[in-house]
């Protein structure tokens, strides 16, 4: 996956982060596209609202990608880490965002399936758009413990997951879930569910708590 990303970063990375707008995807159409997910799915998440002052707040955002939404995170939050397997991905990230860096604003390069941070360090982990194409149970059952761990005692993860059944062979293919198969899992780990959303035919939302 790291190779895949690597080279989808160098080919037309907008594109595969964000791929509603086509293949001619403008950084403006990008940049908005990162501003109203950000607040459609983070400022204005009810559950995260009244449950979390934002601005005393550490979040990490998992599968930054090119910092689309992490970008946003930084107006509001204390402290913004931005995790992605790809090198290139996060290359660009730094690049876009090098005149919003700040003291509080850390991006790093991971192995896909460790994260190379402490224990209890976050109030709120978010991943949009990421679990989707996972090619291997393994590697989400991976993250699912290493987001236990880095999140602070009743800390939230907020997590988009696939659940129809497609070839994983194709860039965006991944693994699928049904909530009684990915609740094996929660359980396991040791995460307590909050809420689940449906998206689609294609996915649901899960707010997992610690």
């Amino acid at each position: 996956m790291k190779k895949l990303w690597d080279k989808l970063a160098r080919t037309n990375s907008k594109y595969y982060i964000n791929s509603d707008k086509g293949r001619g995807i403008t950084e403006k159409q990008f940049r908005d596209s990162g501003d109203e997910d950000y607040h459609n799915l983070i400022i204005d998440d009810e559950l995260l609202f009244h449950r979390f002052n934002f601005n005393n707040s550490f979040i990490l955002d998992l599968g930054a990608g090119t910092g689309r939404l992490t970008e946003f995170m930084l107006l509001d939050f204390r402290a913004v880490v931005g995790i992605d397997i790809s090198g290139e991905m996060i290359e660009l990230a730094r690049e876009r965002l090098r005149e919003r860096f700040t003291p509080h604003l850390k991006l790093m390069v991971t192995d896909g399936y460790k994260i190379p941070l402490g224990d209890n360090c976050f109030d709120i982990v978010f991943s949009y758009l990421v679990f989707q194409h996972f090619k291997e149970r393994k590697m989400v059952e991976a993250n699912f413990k290493e987001v236990y761990r880095v999140l602070k005692p009743k800390g939230i993860f907020k997590v988009r997951i696939r659940s129809d059944k497609v070839d994983k062979s194709r860039w965006w293919g991944g693994v699928e879930y049904t909530e009684q198969s990915i609740g094996k899992l929660i359980k396991k780990v040791g995460f307590k569910l909050l809420k689940t959303e449906t998206v689609g035919h294609y996915g649901f939302w899960l707010w997992l708590n610690k």
